[in-house]
């Protein structure tokens, strides 16, 4: 053991002037370029001058009474010379990086979002950190549009399931109603008697009543009637109480400063806002309580959903593919309008949902 530590002390020393000289490049090559050229070109003023004089005396001293025109000449083709050579190597270098930029700015501008800018050797420290800062750019753009396209994708899903849907019901229940009518209808002209016919008729009443109530929840569950005739508070009014009474929730709405109708986009954002929150609370939050509220105040609308419910791991539903994406199109739907949208939740401490959306010339 006692023989070991002058063998690790000596490869320690032996070690340590290549370990200086590495870190001295290193700290040099993290220069701005600035100051690399401005070293480099003091390197050439120092040098000339201290070779000048020396070459000088020598010469003088060596050719007494000699010309000097020749030496002057020499002197200035070697100072240009060595100057624009070594200008040349410095700045070829320093600009590598702002190379590798305008490489991957181009290869994005023709449809490559996966080109990156690289670091080189030779580099400036605000030319990396701009490196850096357009490789995070385009790794956010990126995944922008990779969740555009699983949107889109989603989308649609949603409007094929959709029609599947409207299209199953109309078969099931609204073409089926209607043959019931006609079959009463054929019917009703065998009828014998007064009583028999009345009778036919009170059917056939009931049934085009419940006919017609199975049409009007088809149209409302695609669009209420009520936000196209009486606005969003009235539509909303009406969502939350049916919401209310579906699922046994408490849902308490409140809304200010509304007696006037909203631009024909804002009504449908929002209505469909605080419709998907509810949504995903009934499918989600397990809650017992939500409160919603709507507020038009110094130009700005705002809505929020706040309910009681299990809460979740925001950042793991936003890596979703169901959810997420859900979180993902309100964002954008909001975004449409000019709005913000935000939620805030924790596990086991409910959620909030908040849009605030400017109307443009209030």
């Amino acid at each position: 053991m006692n023989q070991a530590r002058p063998v690790l002390a000596a490869k320690d020393s032996y070690q340590a002037p290549d370990h200086w000289s590495r870190s001295l490049m290193s700290r040099f090559l993290g220069v701005p370029i600035f100051y690399k050229v401005l070293l480099a070109n003091s390197l050439i003023v120092v040098l000339g001058a201290v070779l000048g004089t020396w070459l000088t005396v020598k010469y003088l001293g060596s050719t007494p009474g000699g010309s000097s025109e020749e030496l002057i000449a020499l002197f200035a083709l070697v100072g240009v010379t060595l100057s624009v050579l070594v200008n040349f190597v410095v700045l070829k270098a320093a600009f590598l990086p702002l190379a590798s930029l305008e490489r991957a700015v181009e290869a994005v501008r023709r449809g490559n979002v996966r080109a990156r800018a690289s670091h080189v050797a030779f580099s400036d420290p605000q030319i990396d950190q701009l490196i850096d800062t357009m490789n995070s750019m385009l790794d956010g753009l990126e995944s922008y549009r990779e969740q555009v396209r699983l949107l889109s994708r989603q989308v649609l899903t949603a409007q094929e399931e959709e029609r599947q849907r409207i299209a199953r019901e109309l078969h099931d229940e609204t073409a089926q109603s209607l043959t019931s009518l006609l079959i009463g209808l054929r019917m009703l002209e065998k009828c014998t008697t007064p009583e028999e016919l009345a009778a036919r008729i009170s059917e056939l009443r009931s049934q085009t009543g419940r006919t017609l109530e199975e049409v009007r929840k088809m149209a409302v569950d695609l669009r209420p009637s009520a936000l196209d005739d009486l606005g969003l508070v009235a539509a909303l009014q009406w969502y939350t109480d049916d919401l209310a009474r579906r699922t046994q929730i408490d849902v308490d709405f409140r809304a200010t400063g509304l007696e006037t109708r909203l631009p024909d986009d804002v009504e449908v954002v929002v209505y469909r806002i605080i419709q998907e929150a509810l949504t995903n609370v009934v499918k989600h939050a397990n809650a017992t309580h939500v409160d919603v509220s709507l507020a038009r105040e110094n130009g700005i609308v705002s809505a929020s959903v706040i309910d009681n419910g299990c809460g979740f791991n925001l950042e793991t539903v936003r890596r979703s593919q169901d959810r997420g994406l859900g979180l993902f199109g309100m964002q954008e739907r909001v975004s449409l309008v000019g709005g913000t949208f935000r939620i805030i939740t924790q596990p086991g401490q409910g959620t909030r949902v908040t849009i605030s959306i400017p109307l443009e010339g209030s």
